[in-house]
């Protein structure tokens, strides 16, 4: 028997030591998780539209070369002799040239540089809120393995614990001490708690599978939280404190005021539409003229051209109208957008804050509901065995107990869950948080 011990305790001892902790889980969904893997791809590729709209304001070159094979037939008049000749030619024209220009004043062309500069920074905050979103998507995740492991051994627990009390019921109706209707309720009593064990078997295979989704990979264990661990309250202690934070270090506020910015000299740009453009231009050709006369062979001519070229919009159906004012609406879009932002980042920060303050509470009362739900649970098995409580009675305090325990350990999966959203919305969430958490993990 002790031989049999000592192997179950080494294997469990083998189980714990191979599972996985939520930094290993993070690492690997840091690897390979397509969302930030895209956010990274997406700010690389913006990182050109910066260097597209800054080629609007360099020097611009261009080379063309064209050659032209002509064949020409006629009829001309000797005025010397009054008769009809033939004047047919056949030549090749060679052009060559050589075109540069650069922008001297050209607003739209600074705007839109300027806005792409802003996008760009759009941009790093969508990696950086990606790269957050990981560091919670994580832990709702490892946490959500670890709630529906707890609840599954609670399920366990009642249903081992309401078939022994069905066992005893049916052994008590067999020598006649209660009615069959005792039978019954004990029956159904086990049969609810047969299916909640099947559906808590079904969402610890869910929660498995979210992990997979994360990482890529499939873990069948992961480390458990410990049982004495101190959940303290949110510091600072004052929810205002939290507000002020997430309102200038949130990402998404970030990114809301960055497209705000973007739109606006989006909107300059447009407006800039309206007013003239000058460039310096330059050009050399060397091009072959055609046959003069008599003559059959091309002519040479080289061309230099250096001048400033004034372009003024007068006329253009009203679609420069059009976009200026469309231009001016997006700009009043976006600054809408940004205050939603800021009044949702307020909103959740103080919800937040007092959801974790409540769980903290909870979790003391949660851990005297238990000792409470036990000793309630043995007077009414001391009561039904002399005969003055039913199986009824019995089957609810056993229910009333199972509840109590589930209830604290979704508590306290809740204080945590709810006390990274309150660092993520407060801007502050990092992998330091994650490496704290993994220090309340028995690991």
């Amino acid at each position: 028997m002790k031989k049999l011990l000592s192997i179950t305790s080494a294997l469990l001892a083998s189980t714990l030591a191979s599972a996985a902790d939520l930094s290993t889980i993070y690492e690997q969904a840091a690897s390979n998780d397509p969302e930030v893997a895209s956010a990274r791809a997406s700010r690389e590729a913006d990182d050109y539209n910066v260097m597209i709209a800054r080629g609007a304001l360099l020097p611009q070159a261009q080379l063309n070369y064209n050659i032209s094979k002509i064949n020409s037939e006629a009829e001309s008049i000797d005025f010397t002799t009054g008769q009809s000749v033939d004047a047919n030619k056949n030549y090749t024209l060679n052009e060559l040239e050589l075109a540069a220009s650069m922008s001297l004043f050209n607003l739209n062309s600074w705007y839109s540089y300027r806005a792409a500069i802003t996008g760009n920074r759009g941009s790093e905050l969508q990696l950086q809120l990606a790269e957050q979103q990981l560091l919670l998507r994580t832990a709702e995740a490892y946490f959500d393995v670890l709630r529906s492991q707890d609840n599954l051994s609670t399920a366990k627990a009642e249903e081992k614990a309401v078939k022994r009390s069905l066992e005893q019921t049916k052994q008590r109706y067999d020598v006649g001490l209660i009615a069959i209707t005792e039978v019954y309720e004990a029956q159904a009593g086990y049969d609810l708690s047969y299916v909640n064990l099947l559906g808590q078997e079904a969402a610890l295979e869910i929660s498995y599978e979210a992990v997979e989704n994360l990482t890529g990979e499939r873990y069948e264990s992961v480390a458990p939280l410990k049982e004495k661990i101190v959940m303290e309250l949110p510091e600072p202690s004052d929810p205002n404190e939290w507000v002020a934070s997430g309102l200038s270090k949130y990402p998404s506020i970030l990114l809301a005021e960055s497209g705000r910015d973007t739109v606006r000299l989006q909107r300059n740009a447009a407006r800039s539409n309206h007013l003239p453009t000058v460039k310096l231009v330059a050009s050399y050709s060397e091009a072959d003229q055609a046959p003069f006369g008599t003559s059959e062979d091309p002519t040479d001519s080289t061309t230099k051209v250096v001048g400033v070229q004034l372009s003024v919009p007068l006329l253009a159906g009203g679609s420069l109208y059009a976009q200026s004012k469309q231009a001016a609406l997006n700009y009043a879009a976006a600054d809408y957008d940004l205050e939603k932002q800021r009044r949702d980042v307020k909103q959740n920060i103080r919800s937040l804050y007092h959801k974790v303050r409540t769980d903290v509470l909870n979790i003391k009362a949660r851990k005297q509901a238990i000792k409470s739900a036990k000793s309630a649970l043995d007077a009414t098995e001391t009561g039904y065995k002399v005969g003055t409580r039913n199986i009824v009675e019995v089957l609810d305090a056993q229910r009333n107990l199972y509840q109590a325990q589930r209830d604290y350990a979704n508590a306290r999966y809740d204080y945590i869950i709810n006390l990274l959203n309150l660092k993520f919305f407060a801007g502050t969430l990092n992998e330091q948080d994650i490496q704290m958490l993994n220090t309340w993990l028995d690991a």
